[in-house]
């Protein structure tokens, strides 16, 4: 491929990013000095996306006047670095073609489902996203064929899942909100199930009110009771009001083309940090966490990568777009 001076361009201004991420990273090493381990592994992560596609190798071809790039270093930060977490995304989703086509062909559709809890302060996001791993657990389960609970869901039996966590930080209240994007598949469907006819609360940020489906009511039922950790029988669930205003929001659809890159873009955008403590909020929060995982028929897929980057990582990398 051709490397143009707009590509180049789009690697220096991720450059750029990668450099403020390696000082902050320095920074908290040096918060944790007296913890030797810590603060050596710090020091070389700062290092590493400071280098980041710092080293091109290339094969010259002088007599057809051709550069052959055949490796280029990457730091592995892939949460962090703008570089590495493209590249993580494309082939995550290269990942999931085949079992996602075999899905298909064996009569499942699949739904985009998005599920939210409350804003947390920072100091609480890490409980919080322990709250909403474990809640979905109990959701997964409860419309999977295995179900025990008192109620069984079987409108919506899930064959399989594709779950990724997103956080987004609200500068002006300080708060960051942990949601979940995810894949469903199912044997279930009704049009008219999943009809958005339903008045919810009004957006400001597309100047218009939110629809909901009986779907997005019936499943935010669920996800509430799961949250509040209110015992689910068919007594409570009744009894729990339909009105999507005062419920978890909750958010199911057929997924369209968009879909995959939707669930799997992500975990934070760079936009985001706006500052030290936001970066160091979100490391700590997300260490030793994954931040994408399978159930059900998609449970061995690999969706997070750390392998080192060879010629063809790097051209999916600059020919992918956002």
């Amino acid at each position: 491929m051709e490397y143009t001076n707009e590509i180049l361009e789009e690697i220096k201004v991720k450059k750029q990013v990668n450099i403020t991420y390696s000082r902050y990273y320095f920074k908290m090493s040096k918060e944790l000095k007296n913890l030797k381990v810590e603060h050596d592994r710090l020091q070389k992560r700062s290092d590493r996306i400071h280098d980041c596609l710092n080293l091109w190798a290339w094969d010259k071809y002088e007599k057809n006047k051709l550069l052959d790039l055949k490796k280029v270093n990457r730091c592995m930060n892939n949460r962090f670095c703008p570089n590495c977490k493209k590249l993580d995304l494309s082939k995550a989703i290269h990942s999931f073609k085949e079992p996602f086509q075999k899905l298909l062909l064996d009569g499942n559709y699949p739904y985009l489902l998005t599920l939210t809890i409350p804003n947390c302060k920072a100091e609480d996001l890490s409980d919080t996203i322990d709250l909403l791993n474990k809640s979905f657990l109990r959701l997964y389960r409860g419309f999977g064929e295995d179900s025990i609970h008192a109620i069984k869901f079987r409108e919506l039996e899930f064959t399989a899942c594709l779950k990724a966590l997103e956080i987004t930080y609200n500068s002006h209240s300080k708060t960051y909100h942990p949601h979940l994007h995810c894949i469903v598949f199912s044997k279930y469907y009704n049009e008219l199930y999943f009809n958005k006819n339903i008045k919810g609360l009004y957006s400001q940020k597309r100047k218009t009110y939110n629809y909901h489906s009986q779907a997005d009511i019936h499943m935010a039922k669920i996800w509430t009771m799961i949250v509040d950790k209110i015992r689910l029988t068919e007594k409570n669930y009744f009894k729990l009001t339909d009105d999507p205003k005062k419920l978890y929001q909750v958010d199911i659809k057929e997924m369209d083309e968009f879909g995959i890159y939707e669930v799997m873009k992500y975990t934070f955008k760079d936009s985001d940090i706006k500052n030290y403590s936001v970066f160091k909020t979100l490391v700590q929060a997300l260490e030793n966490r994954r931040i994408r995982q399978g159930y059900g028929e998609l449970y061995n897929l690999k969706t997070e990568f750390s392998d080192d980057g060879e010629k063809q990582d790097i051209e999916e990398f600059l020919e992918t777009k956002e």
